[in-house]
Order: C-alpha cells, then sequence, then structure tokens
C-alpha cells in the first residue's frame, strides 16, 4: 500500500510541476501570424511566445511545414540511473534541433540530448521551448 501511495503522490507532483506545458499546441504559422503569439497553459495562464525566437525556428523549417510544427518545442527531462537526459520524441522538433543546433544523437527514433545541451536551446528559444518533467 506504501509504495502505491508513493506512486500516486509522485505522479501528483510531477502533475503539479507541468502545468505550465500548453493545453493544446499552436503551429508555428498560426503563431507567426498573430499580433501578440501567445499559449494558453493547462494553469489557465497565457504565455508569450517571441517573434524573433518563432523566426529563428521558421529559418530552419521548410515553410510547408509550418502548418504542421508544433509550438512549444518539448523537451522531455528523465532522470535515468546517475544522471538527467532530455528527449524529443516530436520528430519535426528533433529535426528542427538537428539542423538549428547540430544535435544528431537518436535512440530508437528519439532525439537524446544531455543537460549542458539543453540549456543552449533554451537559451536561444527561452519562450518557445518548454521542458517536460517524467519519472
Amino acid at each position: 500500500m506504501r509504495d502505491r501511495f508513493s506512486d500516486r503522490a509522485l505522479a501528483k507532483l510531477v502533475e503539479s510541476i507541468n502545468r505550465h506545458l500548453p493545453q493544446r499546441r499552436v503551429s508555428l504559422k498560426t503563431l507567426l501570424e498573430m499580433d501578440s503569439p501567445a499559449i494558453r497553459a493547462r494553469d489557465g495562464e497565457e504565455y508569450d511566445i517571441e517573434r524573433d525566437e518563432l523566426e529563428f525556428i521558421a529559418r530552419y523549417v521548410d515553410e510547408y511545414e509550418w502548418d504542421r510544427f508544433s509550438i512549444p518545442i518539448i523537451l522531455e527531462m528523465r532522470n535515468l540511473g546517475s544522471e538527467y537526459v532530455i528527449y524529443v520524441r516530436d520528430r519535426r522538433h528533433a529535426e528542427f534541433i538537428e539542423k538549428a543546433f547540430g544535435f544528431d544523437r537518436y535512440v530508437d527514433d528519439v532525439m537524446l540530448l544531455y543537460v549542458y545541451e539543453m540549456q543552449r536551446i533554451r537559451r536561444r528559444l527561452k519562450t518557445a521551448s518548454q521542458v517536460m518533467f517524467r519519472v
């Protein structure tokens, strides 16, 4: 019973930490067309997306893909043994990161990054990327 309670408590904690994630993601094309690009998060808050970040992304994504390229870019942080790793599960996001930042490490078709690599992405895309936590 104690393990079940612990798992449930941990799941609630992670859910709480991830409340900043979007209710639904918005296409790059839609955000580029907005006067004030923003997304609504699960916590009900609206988060502005910097136009220069969207334009940076657009330089590396083919225009015909803009309506299928969703924002924010989700960087999934997980504990793997004694270190943290970041997964980029969305194929379009991984392709963009490979072109824009030069990272090309894949495991089973999922991009794998280390924390120091994620920091480089987050510095350039503060509002257009979000970190999701998984246990």
